[in-house]
């Protein structure tokens, strides 16, 4: 919910699993992760499904360890889901969020997409679409060339963070965008999320590196550092 308050956010899951469900319905395993936490959830409870990435890998995680409680269907990997929602939804909602909070010109900006799965393919063409220069980080090699033969230039964070206008993480890992590359930004580059949780830019290191912070607008906020850049 927009404007939702993390401990609000968590008080609403938590909600759910007191409801006693049947079936869950999960986006992101959330509300799996949180029974599987409490060590409950073999009652009534005869299954659920997933549709992110981030979730699978969070059940996917928990099977290997053996510690899945009941079954799950991984609705994400369908083609009718990763193929479409994930390419042409995230990746159109992703650069509405964007643009919505921050009125930003598009044409012309450098703009890093960390991550070439589906989720990015989709941003990563929306932005060029928009007239943006593109430019991708992969780790994955296979994805990397699917990037290049796909038109982007392909860079390490590390090289891609000092030219950058815009970075978008579209990973489901953490920590994409972390203390190096923070010293590497130039001045007035803007940092979005479009992963399931808030981890990909670590917000810790942001906030070590920082002299101060301050609100510029609904869902945006300005990060100075001691030279005098900012990030937003």
């Amino acid at each position: 919910m927009k404007g939702e308050t993390v401990a609000e956010y968590r008080a609403g899951i938590r909600a759910m699993w007191t409801a006693d469900p049947d079936v869950i319905i999960d986006d992101g395993a959330d509300l799996v992760a949180l029974i599987h936490a409490e060590g409950r959830g073999r009652g009534r409870i005869r299954g659920s499904t997933e549709e992110t990435t981030t979730g699978v890998t969070r059940l996917k995680a928990l099977e290997r360890s053996k510690k899945m409680l009941f079954p799950a269907i991984d609705v994400n990997d369908a083609d009718m889901k990763h193929l479409f929602d994930n390419r042409y939804g995230t990746g159109q909602s992703t650069i509405d969020g964007i643009l919505t909070s921050t009125n930003l010109l598009l044409a012309g900006k450098v703009a890093v997409v960390a991550g070439y799965g589906w989720c990015g393919r989709g941003v990563a063409a929306r932005l060029h679409g928009l007239g943006a220069e593109v430019v991708v980080t992969e780790i994955d090699p296979v994805r990397a060339i699917e990037a290049r033969l796909d038109g982007f230039q392909v860079r390490p964070m590390l090289e891609a963070a000092p030219r950058a206008d815009l970075i978008v993480t579209v990973t489901g890992s953490t920590r994409v965008v972390r203390t190096e590359h923070f010293q590497a930004l130039k001045d007035g580059c803007l940092l979005a999320n479009s992963g399931h949780f808030d981890v990909e830019v670590s917000r810790t290191d942001l906030e070590a590196l920082a002299v101060a912070h301050r609100p510029v607008r609904p869902h945006v906020e300005e990060y100075r550092f001691s030279d005098g850049r900012r990030c937003y």
